[in-house]
């Protein structure tokens, strides 16, 4: 399909949680412009949640990945078994029997060896988006989200190729501008970057308040709008525990009524958002094209949205999936 001259072709992403397949396979799309894309938004959630422990024991190296033992015998077999635990979205960590039941019975210990994965990991990655799209003339706006530790901030912030827009207002090409936010509101986890319902609402009013025109104003924020099935996830009760009923998961909206009452008063062009990775898709709210890729980043799969804007407005959407 022909493009108008004025048109800036947006490749939507989000929720990759330290997979790194799914990274690798975003700069290359980007990079071998795959998708023809003018900007890339990433709608937040980049680190990992959990250590795979990667034990040696003798001459070889033992991890358990998935409830499945795996043996490494070899430096190849090992350096695979490390590339497997990074494409889930896990950290491998070699180490030794003593080490880990040193650091199980330290709190404090495990805190510092997470902390130092996910930063390095998170600076990895700024590193290989400049090596590889260095030239590429496509710039790529990042959010965290709420599971992201402040931690990784000072690493986006030094990136010297995609830019950290949370709690910004940017312009974009194609004469747009994105209002970026990588908050949630409460959830039952506790997560680093969880706000009440009406701070999260006027931290979008004070960044809108910034913008040159709704219209041609983009919400870039982690938490979807609620009850816009954007946000549907399986439901707990009291305990933590999926709630069930007649043999099925309950499932019920999660976003946040904040970010909706901010999307129906601003009326941006557009509002991106990520969180609930099964709960991809699109939908209308007033005059607002709201937007959740979803993710199975990891399964390896990058699942994302083009949108074409031009001055007249959303010209196109579509799913893609690498």
């Amino acid at each position: 399909m022909k493009r108008k001259k004025d048109e800036v072709r947006l490749y939507v992403v989000s929720d990759f949680h330290a997979s790194d397949r799914a990274w690798k396979k975003m700069l290359n799309a980007i990079r071998l412009g795959v998708y023809k894309a003018d900007a890339v938004l990433y709608c937040g959630d980049l680190t990992g949640k959990a250590i795979v422990p990667i034990v040696e024991d003798g001459d070889r190296f033992e991890a358990e990945l998935l409830g499945t033992r795996r043996v490494a015998r070899t430096d190849q077999q090992l350096m695979d078994l490390e590339r497997d635990v990074s494409a889930m979205g896990y950290y491998p960590f070699r180490t030794t029997h003593g080490e880990v039941d040193s650091v199980a019975g330290d709190a404090a210990a495990l805190g510092r060896l997470f902390a130092d994965k996910i930063r390095t990991q998170v600076s990895e990655w700024m590193a290989l988006a400049a090596d590889r799209l260095e030239g590429s003339g496509v710039p790529v706006y990042v959010i965290p989200g709420n599971d992201d530790p402040y931690e990784i901030d000072d690493a986006l912030n030094a990136s010297t190729y995609c830019r950290n827009v949370d709690g910004t207002v940017t312009d974009l090409p194609g004469d747009l501008q994105v209002i970026g936010l990588g908050k949630s509101s409460p959830t039952p986890w506790k997560t680093p970057r969880e706000v009440s319902e009406d701070a999260f609402r006027e931290e979008i009013y004070s960044l809108a308040d910034r913008a040159r025109d709704p219209r041609r104003t983009l919400f870039l924020i982690h938490c979807p709008p609620y009850d816009t099935g954007l946000d549907t996830a399986p439901m707990l009760d009291e305990n933590m525990r999926l709630q069930a009923t007649a043999g099925d998961l309950l499932r019920g909206p999660v976003g946040s009524s904040g970010v909706l009452e901010a999307v129906r008063t601003v009326q941006p062009l557009l509002s991106l958002h990520g969180h609930i990775h099964e709960s991809g898709g699109e939908r209308k709210v007033d005059n607002t094209l709201c937007m959740n890729p979803g993710s199975e980043a990891a399964y390896g799969i990058v699942r994302g949205y083009i949108v074409d804007v031009s001055s007249s407005g959303i010209e196109r959407t579509f799913r893609v999936e690498g």
